[in-house]
């Protein structure tokens, strides 16, 4: 992967058939956890994405009682955004991304909460957790670390 640059057209990436399309499954993912939260019983990454404002129950639901559609509906609107720059035609086993400034800036959004729904379901809660180092972990631990990578490469190209 050569990471996000500045072109005079946008910020441009160019990655492989395959990696376009994982992005844009996690991006579905995510907002299909986020839009059908209310079918999802106290899961962990969808706590992470959406969490309590305040130790307090009683504060902190109603706190989210008028913040929480809101919050939601945005990170799925930045993850429907991802979905949809990721829908163009693959040239050669390629597809050219380039995102205007309004779009790196729900990539920059999707990428964070992909990786907070990544390192929840990894259990990368605490900075001090053991990364797995097997199974099918390992696997969700590298595609977590490229995330990381990618999300950088695009900072860097938006701080230009």
């Amino acid at each position: 992967m050569s990471g996000f640059r500045v072109t005079a057209r946008g910020i441009s990436i160019k990655l492989t058939e395959s990696d376009a399309r994982l992005l844009a499954d996690l991006a579905n993912q995510v907002a299909t956890l986020i839009a059908g939260r209310a079918d999802t019983a106290d899961d962990a990454a969808l706590n992470r994405l959406l969490p309590s404002a305040y130790l307090d129950e009683s504060d902190s639901a109603e706190f989210r009682r008028f913040t929480e559609d809101e919050l939601a509906d945005g990170k799925v609107l930045n993850a429907l955004t991802m979905v949809e720059t990721l829908e163009g035609d693959p040239k050669d086993g390629h597809l050219r991304v380039i995102l205007d400034d309004p779009s790196a800036q729900s990539w920059l959004r999707s990428l964070t909460d992909i990786r907070l729904a990544l390192a929840s379901r990894l259990g990368l809660e605490d900075p001090a957790t053991e990364p797995p180092h097997e199974g099918d972990d390992r696997y969700l631990l590298s595609v977590y670390n490229w995330l990381g990578a990618l999300q950088w490469s695009l900072v860097k190209a938006v701080d230009r």
